[in-house]
């Protein structure tokens, strides 16, 4: 008669689960896991340093580069709001995201008046729209009463395309689901290894559950006090 081999019990997992099989399972799964997200995972890292970096480091993040500015013509008073601006561009240009407020440059003023024919006057404020894409951004601003439209077309490198995917700059909702289960992939990896490490082993699981949950009170306690 065979021998019966005798499976080690664990009080962590449940007795249907204890038996080899399920660290085979946990391989596959973590494996699997792995493949979904190896190219992505690669790309968010590397984008990762590009954005920690950029100040100290002085890495170059793409900056956009002007490549084209025109002026469109534009009924006088056609235009009442900041809004109806980024509406007018959108469907005038064929642009496939929405609009944003424009944000200036980092120390850039803008000028609000001067002095005219001997007195001091003030300046009409521009309404000023962007288009954020993940390769291309359009800005486009429009003084109240004039006859027209400027807008810029600047682009970014191969760095800044990269640093904007990370951050889904212009990305539609499917990206934005897709890096959710990327998400989800480095999650249940991190799980899955855990549990391949501790091979279920009792002692070890409980080291771990120990060492997570003083992290958790740790992160738990000291987050409110950066308020």
């Amino acid at each position: 008669m065979g021998r019966r081999v005798k499976v080690a019990y664990h009080p962590f997992i449940p007795r249907g689960l204890q038996s080899a099989d399920l660290l085979k399972w946990l391989k596959r799964i973590h494996a699997w896991s792995g493949l979904w997200g190896a190219l992505f995972f690669l790309g968010l890292g590397l984008s990762g340093v590009l954005l920690n970096h950029r100040q100290q480091a002085k890495i170059d993040t793409g900056e956009p580069v002007e490549l084209a500015a025109v002026e469109l013509p534009v009924a006088p008073g056609a235009i009442p709001d900041a809004r109806a601006l980024g509406r007018w561009a959108k469907a005038e240009l064929r642009l496939p995201v929405d609009a944003q407020p424009a944000r200036g440059k980092p120390g850039e003023k803008r000028r609000e008046g001067g002095r005219f024919m001997g007195r001091e006057v003030k300046t009409a404020a521009p309404f000023s729209q962007t288009f954020a894409m993940p390769g291309a951004r359009v800005t486009v601003e429009y003084v109240p009463g004039s006859n027209h439209v400027t807008a810029r077309r600047e682009e970014v490198n191969a760095l800044g395309v990269l640093k904007n995917l990370h951050k889904g700059v212009g990305l539609p909702i499917a990206w934005v689901l897709l890096i959710d289960t990327i998400a989800g992939a480095l999650i249940v990896m991190a799980l899955t290894g855990f549990l391949l490490w501790s091979r279920l082993h009792g002692p070890r699981l409980l080291a771990g559950a120990l060492a997570g949950g003083s992290l958790a009170w740790a992160l738990a306690a000291a987050v409110p006090t950066f308020g």
